[in-house]
C-alpha cells in the first residue's frame, strides 16, 4: 500500500537584504522567481530598478499581472566626465527620491539592484542625509546591509551628497514620516528670537531685577541693593560727635554680621581708605578739637576783659 506525503503550505522566500526603509518604502536585492510571490503580500504600487541589468521574466510577468509600475532607471552605464568614480548617477538618485520615495502617489514602492547594496545603499544614504541624519548613523545603516561588500566609493558618495539638488513634491503628496530639517531649525530659531524679544520687553536681565516698592525704584544686582537717584551717604540731624558715634556703631554691626575670623569687610576697608576711622577714635579726635576750640574762646574772652578794664 503506497502512501502519499501530505502536501503542506509552501515556504515563504524573502528577497535577500529585504528591509523597510520607511513606512511605504522597501528595499532588497533583485528577487528570484521563488521570491516573487512574497512581493504580492506587500501590495506594491511601484518597483524601481536602479541597475542597468534587465529584470527576469517572472518579475515582469508579476508586474504586468498585478498592475505594478516597473520603473527601470539604471539603463545606462554612462557617466559625465569627472564623475566616473560615482557608483550611481545623480540623475538616478534625484529622480528616485523626488518621484517615488518622497511622493506618496507612488507608494508602496520597492527599490532593487542586483545585490541590494550599492545603488540601493546610495539612494537610501542620500535620503538619510536629506532627513538630517549625521554621517555616522547613515554609515552604520549602509554597512549593516553591505557587510563585507561595502565600498568606499559608496560611502564617499553618501558623505558628499548635496541635498539641495532634490526638489520636494507638493506638501499634500509628502509622506507622514517626512519632516524638513531646515523648517524645524528655522522654527526653533524663530522661537528663540521670540523668547529673546519677550525677555527684552520685560526689562529684566540675568542676575538683576527692578523692584518697585512704596513708589521708589530699587535696582538689585547679585544681592546688593542700591537706591536710584540717591547717594550712598545720607545726612542725619545731630552733632558731629553723634555722626562719628553712628559711624562707629555701623562699622561694629557690619563686623558682627560678617562673623568672626573672616577679617574686615570690604566696606570697612573702603571707609578706612577714604579716611574714616572707627567710631571711638573719631569721637576722641572730635573731643580734642572741641576742647581746643573752647580754650581758644576762653582766651579771647580773657583778653577782651582786660582790654575793657584797662
Amino acid at each position: 500500500m503506497s502512501s502519499k506525503a501530505a502536501s503542506g503550505p509552501s515556504l515563504i522566500h524573502v528577497p535577500n537584504l529585504f528591509s523597510i526603509v520607511e513606512p511605504g518604502v522597501y528595499r532588497c536585492a533583485s528577487p528570484t522567481a521563488a521570491q516573487i510571490p512574497y512581493l504580492a503580500s506587500l501590495s506594491l504600487k511601484t518597483i524601481v530598478s536602479l541597475t542597468p541589468e534587465h529584470p527576469i521574466k517572472p518579475l515582469l510577468t508579476f508586474t504586468r499581472g498585478t498592475g505594478v509600475d516597473f520603473i527601470h532607471l539604471g539603463l545606462t552605464l554612462w557617466r559625465p566626465y569627472g564623475t566616473e568614480w560615482q557608483p550611481v548617477r545623480d540623475e538616478v538618485v534625484k529622480t528616485t527620491l523626488e518621484k517615488y520615495v518622497l511622493d506618496t502617489r507612488a507608494h508602496p514602492v520597492l527599490l532593487i539592484d542586483p545585490i541590494g547594496v550599492h545603488q540601493t545603499g546610495c539612494v537610501v544614504g542620500a535620503l538619510r542625509m536629506i532627513q538630517g541624519w549625521n554621517f555616522a548613523s547613515t554609515l552604520v545603516e549602509y554597512r549593516a546591509h553591505a557587510g563585507s561588500k561595502h565600498r568606499y566609493a559608496d560611502e564617499q558618495y553618501i558623505e558628499l551628497f548635496d541635498p539641495d539638488i532634490v526638489n520636494l513634491p507638493p506638501p499634500q503628496c509628502r509622506p507622514q514620516w517626512w519632516f524638513d530639517p531646515s523648517t524645524s531649525s528655522a522654527s526653533s530659531s524663530s522661537e528663540e528670537d521670540e523668547e529673546i524679544t519677550e525677555f527684552q520687553i520685560n526689562g529684566t536681565e540675568t542676575g538683576s531685577a527692578v523692584i518697585e516698592s512704596n513708589g521708589d525704584k530699587e535696582h538689585i544686582t547679585k544681592g546688593q541693593t542700591k537706591p536710584e537717584g540717591q547717594s550712598e551717604s545720607r545726612s542725619r540731624p545731630g552733632t558731629e560727635r553723634d555722626k562719628a558715634k553712628g559711624v562707629g556703631v555701623g562699622l561694629e554691626s557690619e563686623r558682627s554680621d560678617e562673623g568672626e575670623g573672616e577679617g574686615e569687610s570690604p566696606a570697612t576697608v573702603q571707609r578706612q581708605v577714604d579716611g574714616i576711622v572707627p567710631g571711638q577714635q573719631a569721637a576722641k579726635e572730635i573731643d580734642r578739637d572741641v576742647a581746643s576750640s573752647r580754650g581758644e574762646e576762653d582766651g579771647m574772652k580773657t583778653v577782651g576783659g582786660k582790654l575793657q578794664g584797662g
